[in-house]
C-alpha cells in the first residue's frame, strides 16, 4: 500500500554515510536522500530517521499512503549537543530542525513548498491529491475533527504530554549512559518538551484526551458509524492509530523498531494501564488492518 518511492540511489560506495543512518545499515543500496540530494529533488520528499519510527512522521506517512500519493524519504539528521552543526543545513533547507518536514514542487520551476506541521502538511497533502479526502465536508464534523485532531497532534496535546511522560517515567536503569543524556534537561528531549501548559500533570493531560476521544467515538458509533467523525476515515483515525502507540504498544511482530524505543515507552504504558478504553484500542486496530498496511513503516 505504501507510496513510498524506493528506488536505490547510485552512490560512490566510497562516501560516507549521512549522520543519522544506522551504521549496521548499507547506506550506498537505499532510497533515502540525504539532505543535500534532497534540495535539488522535485516531487515530495519528507525527513525521517531511519530505525526510529517517529510518530508524528508516521501520521504523515499513514496520510500519504492513504492518499496513494507517491514520496521520497530525506535522512533527519539528529540533534547532537556535542556537534552544533549536526543539523544545519536542514535547517537552511527547512528553517526548523524538528522531524517530519514535508517538502513539494511540481516541477515547474516555483519554489519548494515547506510544510512543518501536521495541520499545513495535511492541507498540502490534499491539495496534491484530493481524493480520498481526510477532511470532512460538513461543517460540525469538520470543526470537530480538526479539534480532536489538535489535542493528538499540537503542543500541549496527547503526543507532546507523552514525551513529556518519557522523561519521566522511563526507567533510565535500562538505557546507556548515551540513551540516559538523550532525557537531560540541557539536551533534546528534557528540553525540548519541557512546557507543560496545563494545570495538571501530563499524565492527567494524556486521560483528558483519551476521555475526549472516547466520548466523541462513543458518539459516532451510536449513529451507526465505524469512525471517529462522519461516515468515512478521516486524519483524525490516523492520527490516533499512531498516537495510541504512546499509550498502549502494539505487539512487537507489528511494530519492528529499536529496544530503545520500546523502552521510552513502557513506563507510560503502564501508568495508564487502566485508563485506555478499550473501544479506543479497538478502533486504532480497525483502522491499522483496514486501511494502514504497515503499522510502524521503518526502514
Amino acid at each position: 500500500m505504501s507510496s513510498v518511492i524506493r528506488t536505490p540511489i547510485q552512490r560512490d560506495p566510497a562516501a560516507p554515510s549521512p549522520r543519522g543512518w544506522p551504521s549496521a545499515k548499507p547506506w550506498g543500496n537505499s532510497h533515502w536522500m540525504t539532505v543535500a540530494e534532497a534540495r535539488h529533488a522535485p516531487g515530495l520528499r519528507i525527513t525521517d530517521a531511519p530505525y526510529w519510527a517517529a510518530l508524528w512522521s508516521q501520521c504523515l506517512q499513514g496520510v500519504l499512503d492513504v492518499k496513494q500519493i507517491p514520496y521520497r524519504k530525506v535522512v533527519h539528521p539528529p540533534y547532537s549537543h556535542k556537534d552544533p552543526q549536526a543539523q544545519q543545513e536542514l535547517y537552511e533547507w527547512t528553517a526548523q530542525t524538528s522531524v517530519p518536514t514535508m517538502v513539494y514542487n511540481d516541477g515547474s520551476g516555483k519554489p519548494d513548498l515547506v510544510r512543518n506541521d501536521w495541520l499545513n502538511q495535511l492541507m498540502l497533502a490534499e491539495q496534491i491529491q484530493p481524493e480520498p479526502s481526510l477532511i470532512p465536508r460538513d461543517a460540525g464534523a469538520r470543526v470537530l475533527m480538526f479539534g480532536l485532531s489538535h489535542e493528538i497532534m499540537s503542543p500541549q496535546g496527547l503526543m507532546w504530554n507523552g514525551r513529556l511522560c518519557m522523561r519521566d517515567l522511563t526507567d533510565m536503569s535500562n538505557l546507556t549512559p548515551k540513551q540516559r543524556d538523550f532525557f537531560t534537561p540541557e539536551n533534546f528531549l528534557g528540553g525540548k518538551y519541557s512546557l507543560n501548559a496545563k494545570q495538571r500533570s501530563p499524565l492527567d493531560n494524556i486521560r483528558e484526551c483519551l476521555a475526549l476521544l472516547d466520548d466523541q467515538l462513543a458518539r459516532n458509533q451510536a449513529a451507526g458509524s465505524r469512525f471517529f467523525v462522519g461516515d468515512a476515515l478521516s486524519a483524525l483515525d490516523i492520527y490516533w492509530a499512531y498516537g495510541s502507540i504512546m499509550v498502549r504498544l502494539l505487539p512487537h511482530e507489528e511494530m519492528p523498531v529499536m529496544t530503545i524505543n520500546r523502552d521510552m515507552y513502557l513506563g507510560m504504558n503502564e501508568a495508564l494501564a487502566h485508563d485506555v478504553p478499550e473501544r479506543l484500542l479497538e478502533h486504532r486496530n480497525f483502522i491499522f488492518h483496514e486501511f494502514l498496511a504497515c503499522p510502524m513503516s521503518v526502514d
